[in-house]
C-alpha cells in the first residue's frame, strides 16, 4: 500500500507554548468571526432604537402632562347647610339619626305646636269678629247714606237762611239813622242772623257725624286684609313646627334629643346635599391655560382608584390668599430680605362638577385625582 504522504513533504511539529504544551493551530474548518461583529452591530442598533423609543415616550408623556394636566391635590366637596327651625319651642319628636339618609320632604323633627295653635285660634276669632262688624256696617250703609244726604240738605237750607238773614240785616242797618227802621227791627235782624248761623253749625255737625258713621264701613273693610294676613302668618308659623328636609341628603353631626328647646334660626345639625358633588382641584398657575369652563375631566377617588368618574370644569378660581404680599400697613412698603433659589408655582382652585357620582363612595373631604382631558 502506498504511503499517502507525498514525497519531499515534512511534517512540522507544533511549537511548544510557554507552559511547555503544544500550541493549538486554527481549525481550517471553522468560519471566520463575522457573526460576532454582526451581533455587536445589532446590539448597538437595538440600543439606539431603545434610546430613541425612550426619548419618544418621554416626549409623549411630557406632551400629555403638559396639555392634559393632572393633580392629586384635590378633594371631594358637596353643599352642606345648617338645619335650623323657623320658630322656637321644645322638641317633642325626633325622626332622624346621625348619618341617616333622608328624602326631600321627610319630617326631621317636630316642635310643640300648642302655642302656635292658640295664635291661629286668636287670629281666626279676630277675623270672624271683623267680618261680623262689616256685615252690620253693610246693613246700615243705605240708612247712613240717607242720613248723609239729609244732613247735606239741612246744611244747604241753613246756609240759605243764614244768607237771607245777613242780607236783611245789611239792608235794615242803613235805614236806622234815617228813621225808616226802628232799633227793634235791627235787633230782630241781628238775632235772625245769629239763629241762622247756629242752625248752620248744627247742620254741619250733623253732616260730619253722618259721614263719620258712613266711613266706618270703609275703615272695617280696610282692616280686613291685615286680619287675613295675621291669620295666614299664624298658620304659617304653625306649619313651621314640623321641620322637613328641603332636599335629599344625609344627616351630619346630630347631637340632639327630644325635650331640647329649639330657638328660631339656630342650627342643630347639618344636612349634606346629595344632588350635586364637586371636586375642588388645585392646579398650578402654568396649567390653567389648558382648561376652560366646560372642559371634560376624569376624576378618581383615593378610596376607589380603579373607578373612573367623569366631570366638567365649572369654574376656575380668580383669587387666592398670597403669602408673598408686601406689607404696607405703615404706609411704606416692607420687603423682606430673602434668597429663594426655588420658585414654587402658585396653585388655584378649580371647581369640577361630577356628572356620575356614586353616593356610596363620595364623601366630603375625600382625596381625589383630577385629570383634564
Amino acid at each position: 500500500m502506498a504511503d499517502p504522504t507525498p514525497p519531499n513533504t515534512q511534517t512540522i511539529p507544533p511549537a511548544p507554548d510557554r507552559a511547555g504544551g503544544p500550541t493549538l493551530q486554527p481549525d481550517p474548518a471553522k468560519p471566520p468571526q463575522d457573526g460576532e461583529e454582526w451581533r455587536k452591530i445589532a446590539g448597538r442598533i437595538i440600543s439606539i432604537v431603545v434610546i430613541l423609543v425612550a426619548c419618544v415616550l418621554v416626549l409623549l408623556v411630557w406632551d400629555i402632562i403638559e396639555h392634559h394636566p393632572r393633580t392629586d391635590d384635590a378633594i371631594a366637596e358637596a353643599n352642606v347647610i345648617g338645619v335650623a327651625p323657623r320658630v322656637s319651642g321644645p322638641i317633642i319628636k325626633l325622626n332622624v339619626a346621625d348619618n341617616q339618609e333622608v328624602r326631600e320632604g321627610d319630617v326631621l323633627f317636630e316642635i310643640d305646636p300648642a302655642d302656635y295653635e292658640l295664635q291661629v285660634d286668636n287670629a281666626q276669632a279676630a277675623l270672624t269678629s271683623l267680618d261680623r262688624q262689616i256685615e252690620v256696617a253693610h246693613s246700615q250703609d243705605e240708612n247712613l247714606r240717607y242720613q248723609v244726604k239729609a244732613a247735606e240738605a239741612g246744611v244747604a237750607e241753613a246756609q240759605a237762611q243764614e244768607k237771607q238773614a245777613s242780607d236783611t240785616l245789611v239792608r235794615i242797618e242803613p235805614l236806622l239813622p234815617k228813621g225808616f227802621a226802628t232799633a227793634d227791627d235791627v235787633d230782630r235782624a241781628e238775632t235772625a242772623v245769629k239763629v241762622a248761623q247756629a242752625s248752620l253749625a248744627t247742620s254741619e255737625q250733623q253732616l260730619n257725624q253722618a259721614k263719620t258713621t258712613l266711613s266706618t264701613l270703609a275703615t272695617l273693610q280696610a282692616q280686613r286684609p291685615g286680619a287675613v294676613s295675621a291669620l295666614n302668618l299664624a298658620k304659617l308659623n304653625l306649619s313651621y313646627c314640623k321641620v322637613v328636609a328641603p332636599f335629599p341628603g344625609k344627616i351630619l353631626n346630630l347631637n340632639l334629643s327630644v325635650g331640647a328647646f329649639a330657638s328660631a334660626g339656630v342650627p342643630f345639625f347639618s344636612l349634606l346635599d346629595l344632588r350635586h358633588w364637586y371636586v375642588i382641584a388645585n392646579f398650578r398657575e402654568g396649567e390653567l391655560r389648558h382648561m376652560t369652563n366646560g372642559s371634560p375631566v376624569d376624576v378618581y377617588l383615593m378610596s376607589a382608584p380603579r373607578r373612573r368618574f367623569t366631570g366638567t370644569v365649572q369654574g376656575i378660581g380668580w383669587a387666592v390668599q398670597s403669602t408673598d404680599e408686601i406689607n404696607i400697613d405703615s404706609g411704606v412698603p416692607s420687603v423682606p430680605r430673602e434668597l429663594n433659589w426655588v420658585h414654587i408655582a402658585q396653585r388655584f382652585p378649580v371647581r369640577i362638577e361630577v356628572e356620575n357620582p356614586d353616593q356610596e363612595l363620595f364623601r366630603v373631604g375625600e382625596s381625589a385625582v383630577a385629570i383634564i382631558k
